[in-house]
């Protein structure tokens, strides 16, 4: 059976050609969109480009395989849309979790799960607006799993990427996942250390649970990858590459690295800032080496800080590129930054929507989750998200920060 490939070198750059001729010709009555595509397509070339055992191609973790039509769509959204719409939602169905991890960004929310009716009903409406890219989580989304088909029923064959645990998995419910043409599934995993791990999340046989789980998705066609939170300190010492071997070891396709934040249950956690500027320094090397020609690794490092770096797209929440809707129903610009802009059990999508974008007009180099942090901290009560009411008064005196390069030169936020 062939296995999914890393490409590096002339064979990369030649992949390219070819994309920049199939989007001349798909474009060629739009020569302001090529132009456009080309500037936001040449990000991607800093990524090992994957080809997947199907066929298609990978450019980036958070985009659409290529070719397809969710591709394509993606691309529009940006270069064609007229305001520029979001590509990926982060969707979470149910906070239902045997897990206590500590730094659980949906500790303090309201634990009410939005009526399935409801949920499935604005899936739609999201799908329809041009939302390609969807993570589907919980809680644990195999603790609920009629609600977890019901949504993947209504997006599949877009890219839908599932985080989960492993807790609750059956062959069965694996089989169902692929039947509905789940693209790949990522799994917490927060250290190299079994003992370490299960200790984080606060329950025995978790870490040995998620790498079984990802070999079994995996044997079934999925992609997988690890979802991992390293403290700066972590990252300092060396953390990075442990824990690309340990994905190397079990054949992960993606490891998404993600920082320590201030919010959810570690809301008003400080951070050393000096130890953490230095870990950001660590991990934006990572990635490029892991990312480069040098890396055999067959594991794809995705670092959040990265990816959201100036030289990239900058910070993507608030529906630039991306946000969040939590169980309860809750719009929020990030699974990080904790306030909300409605909830769709009592407003519409559309209306949650054009707040946040009114908030987030235009796409900034500094991250919203660091920047506003203190002033969320400031206001935060016993439940999270901040409530719409509490989210308007402070959204209202931000001001904008430094328009990141790419989409400033671009020229289609303004």
């Amino acid at each position: 059976m062939k296995r999914n490939e890393n490409i590096t070198g002339l064979r990369k750059f030649l992949f390219y050609v070819r994309l920049s001729l199939a989007c001349a010709w798909r474009y060629w009555r739009h020569p302001s969109a090529l132009l456009k595509a080309s500037q936001l397509t040449r990000i991607f070339f800093k990524h090992k480009l994957k080809r997947l055992k199907s066929g298609g191609y990978k450019l980036d973790f958070y985009l659409p395989r290529y070719p397809s039509q969710a591709f394509f769509t993606a691309l529009e959204d940006k270069v064609i849309c007229r305001p520029p719409r979001p590509v990926s939602v982060v969707l979470s169905i149910s906070k239902a979790c045997a897990y206590k991890c500590p730094h659980c960004y949906q500790r303090k929310d309201d634990p009410h799960e939005l009526p399935l009716e409801t949920l499935v009903e604005n899936v739609r409406k999201m799908r329809d607006f041009g939302i390609v890219a969807w993570a589907v989580e919980g809680g644990e989304p195999l603790m609920r799993f009629e609600r977890l088909e019901a949504v993947l029923a209504e997006i599949a064959g877009l890219e839908v990427w599932v985080n989960s645990t492993g807790h609750g998995a059956t062959p069965e419910k694996i089989r169902r996942l692929a039947e509905l043409k789940v693209t790949g599934i990522m799994s917490s995993i927060h250290s190299v250390d079994e003992k370490a791990h299960d200790a984080f999340t606060g329950v025995a046989g978790s870490w040995r649970r998620a790498l079984d789980f990802l070999r079994d998705c995996r044997d079934a066609g999925l992609l997988v990858g690890f979802n991992t939170v390293l403290s700066d300190r972590e990252v300092v010492d060396g953390g990075i590459d442990r824990i690309m071997n340990l994905a190397a070891e079990n054949n992960c396709d993606y490891i998404q690295l993600i920082h320590p934040k201030a919010c959810g249950a570690w809301m008003g956690k400080a951070f050393d800032r000096s130890l953490h500027a230095e870990a950001v320094r660590i991990a934006c090397a990572a990635q490029r080496h892991y990312n480069s020609a040098r890396s055999r690794s067959p594991t794809i490092l995705t670092a959040q800080v990265y990816e959201e770096s100036p030289e990239m797209l900058g910070c993507c929440c608030g529906g630039i590129d991306r946000f969040y809707v939590g169980a309860n129903g809750d719009v929020q610009p990030c699974e990080f930054v904790n306030i909300s802009f409605g909830n769709l059990a009592e407003v519409p999508f559309e209306t949650a929507y054009a707040r946040m974008r009114q908030a987030f007009a235009v796409p900034c180099e500094e991250w919203t989750c660091e920047r506003r942090a203190a002033e969320i901290s400031a206001k935060a009560g016993a439940r999270l998200p901040l409530p719409w009411e509490e989210t308007q008064k402070l959204v209202a005196g931000w001001k904008g920060g430094t328009p990141t390069k790419v989409y400033d030169r671009m020229g289609i936020y303004r």
